[in-house]
Protein backbone atom coordinates (compact mmCIF):
# COMPACT_ATOMS: atom_id res chain seq x y z
CA UNK A 1 0.00 0.00 0.00
CA UNK A 2 1.18 3.47 -1.01
CA UNK A 3 2.54 5.63 1.97
CA UNK A 4 -0.14 7.94 3.27
CA UNK A 5 0.37 11.50 3.76
CA UNK A 6 0.41 14.68 3.92
CA UNK A 7 0.72 13.58 7.77
CA UNK A 8 3.70 11.40 7.17
CA UNK A 9 7.26 13.32 7.08
CA UNK A 10 7.99 12.98 3.12
CA UNK A 11 10.26 10.15 2.15
CA UNK A 12 12.51 12.49 -0.42
CA UNK A 13 13.13 15.83 -1.60
CA UNK A 14 11.00 15.02 -4.84
CA UNK A 15 7.98 13.63 -2.43
CA UNK A 16 8.31 17.50 -0.73
CA UNK A 17 8.55 19.10 -4.27
CA UNK A 18 5.59 17.75 -5.31
CA UNK A 19 3.59 18.54 -2.35
CA UNK A 20 4.91 22.61 -3.33
CA UNK A 21 4.28 22.00 -6.68
CA UNK A 22 0.83 20.41 -6.39
CA UNK A 23 -0.51 23.27 -3.92
CA UNK A 24 1.07 25.73 -5.61
CA UNK A 25 -0.54 24.46 -9.21
CA UNK A 26 -4.07 23.56 -7.44
CA UNK A 27 -4.18 26.75 -5.82
CA UNK A 28 -3.41 29.45 -8.89
CA UNK A 29 -5.54 27.99 -11.29
CA UNK A 30 -8.44 27.61 -8.88
CA UNK A 31 -7.90 31.03 -7.85
CA UNK A 32 -7.72 33.04 -10.74
CA UNK A 33 -10.64 31.30 -12.20
CA UNK A 34 -12.89 31.33 -9.36
CA UNK A 35 -11.91 35.29 -8.43
CA UNK A 36 -12.65 36.18 -12.28
CA UNK A 37 -16.29 35.03 -12.14
CA UNK A 38 -19.60 36.47 -11.11
CA UNK A 39 -20.64 35.52 -7.44
CA UNK A 40 -22.93 33.05 -8.41
CA UNK A 41 -20.49 31.13 -11.34
CA UNK A 42 -18.03 31.11 -8.39
CA UNK A 43 -20.50 29.46 -5.87
CA UNK A 44 -21.09 26.98 -8.21
CA UNK A 45 -17.35 26.44 -9.24
CA UNK A 46 -16.23 26.14 -5.36
CA UNK A 47 -19.07 24.09 -4.65
CA UNK A 48 -18.35 21.37 -7.25
CA UNK A 49 -14.73 21.45 -6.37
CA UNK A 50 -15.40 20.83 -2.93
CA UNK A 51 -17.80 18.22 -2.77
CA UNK A 52 -15.26 16.57 -5.36
CA UNK A 53 -12.40 17.04 -3.30
CA UNK A 54 -13.73 15.62 -0.20
CA UNK A 55 -14.97 12.48 -2.27
CA UNK A 56 -11.62 11.88 -3.86
CA UNK A 57 -9.79 12.58 -1.04
CA UNK A 58 -8.99 8.89 -0.33
CA UNK A 59 -8.16 7.83 -3.73
CA UNK A 60 -5.18 9.98 -4.76
CA UNK A 61 -1.89 8.02 -4.41
CA UNK A 62 0.86 10.69 -5.33
CA UNK A 63 2.16 13.60 -3.05
CA UNK A 64 1.40 16.16 -6.29
CA UNK A 65 -2.26 15.23 -7.23
CA UNK A 66 -2.96 15.54 -3.08
CA UNK A 67 -2.01 18.41 -2.22
CA UNK A 68 -2.77 19.49 -6.31
CA UNK A 69 -6.22 18.44 -4.52
CA UNK A 70 -5.51 20.71 -1.31
CA UNK A 71 -4.75 23.64 -3.42
CA UNK A 72 -7.80 23.29 -5.28
CA UNK A 73 -9.48 23.67 -2.29
CA UNK A 74 -7.81 26.64 -0.75
CA UNK A 75 -8.22 28.46 -4.10
CA UNK A 76 -11.49 28.20 -5.12
CA UNK A 77 -12.59 28.87 -1.09
CA UNK A 78 -10.24 32.20 -1.25
CA UNK A 79 -11.27 33.19 -5.21
CA UNK A 80 -14.77 33.11 -4.32
CA UNK A 81 -14.27 34.31 -0.69
CA UNK A 82 -12.26 37.40 -3.19
CA UNK A 83 -15.55 37.74 -5.03
CA UNK A 84 -17.75 38.17 -2.38
CA UNK A 85 -15.62 40.73 -0.26
CA UNK A 86 -15.97 42.73 -3.70
CA UNK A 87 -20.05 42.12 -3.59
CA UNK A 88 -19.78 43.47 0.18
CA UNK A 89 -19.29 46.66 -1.02
CA UNK A 90 -22.83 46.43 -3.05
CA UNK A 91 -25.37 48.90 -0.81
CA UNK A 92 -28.15 47.82 -2.32
CA UNK A 93 -29.32 44.72 -0.29
CA UNK A 94 -32.33 43.92 -1.76
CA UNK A 95 -31.78 43.46 -5.43
CA UNK A 96 -28.93 40.70 -4.77
CA UNK A 97 -30.81 38.92 -2.52
CA UNK A 98 -31.69 35.83 -4.70
CA UNK A 99 -28.02 35.66 -5.71
CA UNK A 100 -26.98 35.74 -2.35
CA UNK A 101 -29.50 33.00 -1.22
CA UNK A 102 -28.55 30.87 -4.16
CA UNK A 103 -24.47 31.03 -3.57
CA UNK A 104 -25.79 29.83 0.24
CA UNK A 105 -27.70 26.98 -0.94
CA UNK A 106 -24.82 26.02 -4.01
CA UNK A 107 -22.37 26.03 -0.96
CA UNK A 108 -24.78 23.85 0.95
CA UNK A 109 -25.23 21.40 -1.31
CA UNK A 110 -21.94 21.04 -1.72
CA UNK A 111 -21.92 20.39 2.56
CA UNK A 112 -23.86 17.94 2.70
CA UNK A 113 -22.01 15.91 -0.03
CA UNK A 114 -18.78 16.12 1.86
CA UNK A 115 -20.20 15.32 4.76
CA UNK A 116 -21.84 12.04 3.49
CA UNK A 117 -18.25 11.44 2.01
CA UNK A 118 -17.25 11.95 5.65
CA UNK A 119 -19.54 9.25 6.61
CA UNK A 120 -19.39 6.88 3.73
CA UNK A 121 -15.92 7.17 1.95
CA UNK A 122 -13.79 4.03 2.11
CA UNK A 123 -9.67 5.32 1.68
CA UNK A 124 -7.48 3.14 -0.34
CA UNK A 125 -4.16 5.29 0.93
CA UNK A 126 -5.01 5.89 4.78
CA UNK A 127 -6.40 9.22 3.99
CA UNK A 128 -9.78 10.25 4.99
CA UNK A 129 -12.00 13.80 3.76
CA UNK A 130 -11.45 14.85 7.44
CA UNK A 131 -7.58 15.14 6.21
CA UNK A 132 -8.02 16.98 3.57
CA UNK A 133 -10.78 19.06 5.37
CA UNK A 134 -8.15 19.97 7.81
CA UNK A 135 -5.13 20.39 5.88
CA UNK A 136 -7.24 22.60 3.19
CA UNK A 137 -8.33 24.68 6.29
CA UNK A 138 -4.30 25.17 7.11
CA UNK A 139 -3.33 26.04 3.63
CA UNK A 140 -6.56 28.64 3.47
CA UNK A 141 -5.20 30.33 6.64
CA UNK A 142 -2.04 30.64 5.55
CA UNK A 143 -2.53 31.96 1.90
CA UNK A 144 -4.97 34.50 3.36
CA UNK A 145 -2.23 35.93 5.29
CA UNK A 146 -0.16 35.91 1.97
CA UNK A 147 -3.24 37.93 0.15
CA UNK A 148 -3.16 40.36 2.50
CA UNK A 149 0.37 40.64 3.19
CA UNK A 150 0.18 41.39 -0.54
CA UNK A 151 -2.33 43.78 -0.78
CA UNK A 152 -0.46 45.94 1.75
CA UNK A 153 2.57 46.27 -0.26
CA UNK A 154 0.59 46.82 -3.11
CA UNK A 155 -2.37 49.60 -1.54
CA UNK A 156 -1.08 50.36 2.36
CA UNK A 157 -2.62 49.06 5.55
CA UNK A 158 -5.49 50.26 5.15
CA UNK A 159 -6.48 48.89 2.11
CA UNK A 160 -4.74 45.75 3.32
CA UNK A 161 -7.43 46.42 6.92
CA UNK A 162 -10.58 47.00 4.82
CA UNK A 163 -9.73 43.79 2.36
CA UNK A 164 -8.62 41.41 5.10
CA UNK A 165 -11.90 42.63 6.93
CA UNK A 166 -14.15 41.61 3.90
CA UNK A 167 -12.27 38.45 3.06
CA UNK A 168 -12.77 37.51 6.51
CA UNK A 169 -16.54 38.10 6.11
CA UNK A 170 -16.71 36.30 3.29
CA UNK A 171 -14.45 33.21 4.48
CA UNK A 172 -16.56 33.15 7.37
CA UNK A 173 -20.07 32.80 5.37
CA UNK A 174 -18.36 30.42 3.04
CA UNK A 175 -17.53 27.73 5.55
CA UNK A 176 -20.44 28.00 7.52
CA UNK A 177 -22.70 27.76 4.78
CA UNK A 178 -20.57 24.27 3.78
CA UNK A 179 -19.75 23.06 7.42
CA UNK A 180 -23.33 23.39 8.92
CA UNK A 181 -25.41 21.26 6.65
CA UNK A 182 -21.88 18.77 6.40
CA UNK A 183 -21.61 18.07 10.03
CA UNK A 184 -25.65 17.37 9.90
CA UNK A 185 -25.56 14.79 7.07
CA UNK A 186 -22.13 13.19 8.92
CA UNK A 187 -24.37 12.92 11.95
CA UNK A 188 -27.03 11.17 10.18
CA UNK A 189 -25.07 9.24 8.49
CA UNK A 190 -23.01 8.36 10.90
CA UNK A 191 -26.09 7.61 13.35
CA UNK A 192 -27.89 5.17 10.19
CA UNK A 193 -24.91 2.88 10.27
CA UNK A 194 -24.63 2.51 14.13
CA UNK A 195 -28.50 1.53 14.15
CA UNK A 196 -28.11 -0.51 11.32
CA UNK A 197 -25.39 -2.26 13.36
CA UNK A 198 -27.05 -2.69 16.64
Amino acid sequence: MPEAFPFRPPSSRRDQLGRVMGAALGFSVAFLVAGRLAPVPSTLLCSIALAGAATLAGRVATPLRWWALLGVAAGCLLGTAKVMAGALQDTEAQPNLPSRALAVLLLAGAGSLAGHAFSTTRSLYDRQPKDLLRSASALTTGLFAVLVTLTFIHGGLDAARTFSSRLSTSLTILVASLSVPGWLIHLLVHSAHSEEHD
